[in-house]
């Protein structure tokens, strides 16, 4: 019976979890930037344009004119905006870090399954239109050296019975035994449960 597979999206959330922290911190590092160099920007082109940074406003209750530093006046609303920013890419990097990660990981178990001589393991990505071509032509290769191990395989046997004692022939048939090459093809899986 083959392995069932149970999906748990917040329980398997991190497959290659230093590399999706590594861009989660990068994508949120870029917001943080971001939001500084924005604020920067703003307060200083209010100083260039006015060479101060002093607001003057009437107050309609005391009747009166009222000095006030800009920065009093922008910087909670620059402390919410960065913080709304930074909420934002940290939701942008988690998701974006799964799909970075989970077609790396698929290749790594592709390769090492085909490392162990399972040459029917195949590449498939549920994001069809993203790793299309790249999934064909990692199965395509494998396709390949899957043919290929199966018209040597073919050869060998009739080596082996033309000349059942040579141990060149017995080195190669053992090499052969170990490959998985004719089963069913069987899908690289996520995370196993």
């Amino acid at each position: 019976m083959a392995e069932k597979f149970v999906r748990k999206p917040l329980g398997n959330f991190f497959i290659k979890k230093a590399l999706q922290l590594r861009l989660i911190m990068r994508v949120a590092a870029v917001a943080v930037i971001s939001s500084v160099v924005s604020s920067g920007v703003l307060l200083l082109v209010y100083y260039l344009r006015y060479e101060t940074v002093v607001v003057y406003q009437w107050n309609q209750v005391n009747n009166e004119l009222m000095r006030e530093n800009i920065i009093n006046l922008l910087l909670p609303t620059l402390i919410i905006s960065s913080f709304a920013g930074l909420v934002v890419a940290l939701g942008i990097g988690f998701y974006a870090s799964r799909k970075y990660a989970v077609p790396i990981y698929k290749m790594e178990h592709w390769a090492a399954s085909l490392l162990k001589g399972k040459m029917t393991t195949v590449l498939k990505f549920r994001e069809h239109e993203e790793m299309k071509e790249l999934s064909q032509k990692c199965n395509e290769l494998s396709s390949s050296f899957r043919t290929t191990l199966l018209a040597i395989k073919k050869k060998v046997d009739v080596l082996q019975n033309k000349y059942p004692q040579d141990p060149d022939v017995e080195s190669i048939e053992a090499l052969l035994s170990k490959m998985e090459l004719s089963a069913d093809e069987k899908p690289v899986e996520t995370i196993n449960g």
